[in-house]
């Protein structure tokens, strides 16, 4: 069992990496100017981005979002043009979310502004240390995601 000076140590170096993720991304939408996607945004269009055109309530699940949220957040994509909402079928009630072209733009944008911040922090460390590194990060997002 942890001790718990091990568990507020992991919170400690857990809460400050997340802080400044959050902060940079916050940072990156803030300053790419207008038309530019929020980290909110960015955390809902991701589905889109990766599996293509999506059920409202799939896209929810894997953006981990509410339903509700997803409609309201849809609602000033479709406005905006990032994203398109259209029918299944004409006849069916499945309504399906793509990225309009502009969307795709955008999200290409992005992931090009976040991979670069994350290159530079990968580069910081000594390259003996990062494929430590990922390997941690990539087991403790596995144990995360399989006790929650």
């Amino acid at each position: 069992m942890a001790s718990d000076h091990e568990v507020d140590e992991f919170a400690r170096a857990c809460n400050r990496v997340y802080s400044l993720m959050r902060r940079n991304r916050s940072s990156l939408a803030a300053t790419a100017g207008a038309g530019q996607l929020s980290e909110s945004q960015l955390t809902l269009l991701t589905p889109l981005a990766e599996h293509g055109p999506l059920p409202v309530g799939r896209l929810a699940r894997l953006a981990r979002v509410s339903q509700p949220t997803v409609t309201r957040a849809l609602k000033q994509l479709e406005s905006n043009g990032v994203v398109r909402r259209e029918r299944a079928e004409p006849a069916d009630r499945t309504v399906l979310v793509s990225l309009t072209a502009d969307g795709s733009a955008a999200m290409r944008a992005a992931t090009d502004r976040v991979r670069a911040l994350q290159r530079a922090a990968l580069e910081a460390l000594p390259p003996e240390r990062r494929r430590p590194v990922i390997m941690a990060l990539t087991e403790l997002a596995t144990a995360i995601d399989r006790i929650s």
